[in-house]
């Protein structure tokens, strides 16, 4: 009679312990693969919108895409906003969405929680992950002492390849369904401008600390290409940074 053999409890264990370990060592690498695939992605959407917006900028004889949306409840100018003004030059509402955006304000019917934006009526959703910088729009910054412009036309901006464009907006906030953010609000004192950036454009998207100099993100230039950046290298203080078109270096 042939005799039967079987895994022993001890052997069984050992088996689960191999298998818990592979996977403990497999996940992270398996998530890091997922955040890195996610950040091409939305890196990306940035760069198809930024070509769609040289495509707009050939058609308008130089002049930039303006905003629309509204945060904190003031009145939106929904027929000026980009979303709309650029769509016939990229094609596909799919980009306004960035494949890391998991904010609750976005509509039930577009697999958000319908969570309405904070500050205004109750109505009010997000319509884009994305946002464009305040300076190239018709948002002119506005501070006491200071002779900020807003530019409109690309022949104004000194050097387009250092001056950001695009940028993803915050998940949540005042700011989650608007589509520009007030850069000249980020430096009453020297360690707010990552806590003030960051309650208006979603500076770790891509990873680093909340809240941080070393917060990372993925940002559009108005020459076109995109990169993923820390926020210190996009601003540091009025006369360092890739925002204001007459300091961007």
């Amino acid at each position: 009679m042939r005799r039967r053999y079987a895994f022993t409890l001890i052997e069984l264990l050992v088996v689960i312990a191999i298998i818990a370990l592979l996977m403990s060592i497999l996940m992270p690498a398996l998530s890091a693969a997922r955040s890195v695939a996610r950040r091409a992605k939305c890196l990306s959407n940035v760069r198809n919108m930024q070509v769609a917006n040289w495509m707009y900028l050939t058609s308008h004889d130089g002049r930039l895409i303006d905003v629309g949306l509204a945060h904190g409840g003031a009145h939106a100018h929904e027929e000026a906003a980009w979303i709309n003004t650029l769509s016939g030059y990229y094609g596909s509402t799919l980009l306004h969405r960035s494949p890391v955006d998991n904010s609750p304000h976005w509509p039930a019917d577009e697999g958000g929680q319908g969570v309405p934006v904070p500050g205004g009526d109750g109505t009010q959703f997000r319509r884009t992950s994305y946002g464009i910088n305040n300076f190239l729009s018709g948002v002119a910054p506005s501070m006491p002492g200071t002779s900020w412009q807003a530019y409109t036309n690309l022949e104004e901006v000194p050097n387009p390849a250092e001056t950001v464009h695009f940028l993803i907006m915050a998940f949540t906030g005042p700011f989650a369904g608007a589509d520009h953010v007030h850069v000249e609000n980020w430096m009453p004192h020297p360690d707010a401008p990552p806590v003030v950036a960051a309650s208006q454009m979603q500076t770790n998207a891509h990873g680093g600390p909340e809240k941080s100099w070393e917060s990372v993100s993925n940002y559009g230039f108005l020459d076109g290409h995109a990169r993923t950046l820390t926020f210190e290298e996009v601003f540091q203080n009025w006369t360092n940074n890739r925002f204001d078109p007459q300091v961007a270096r």
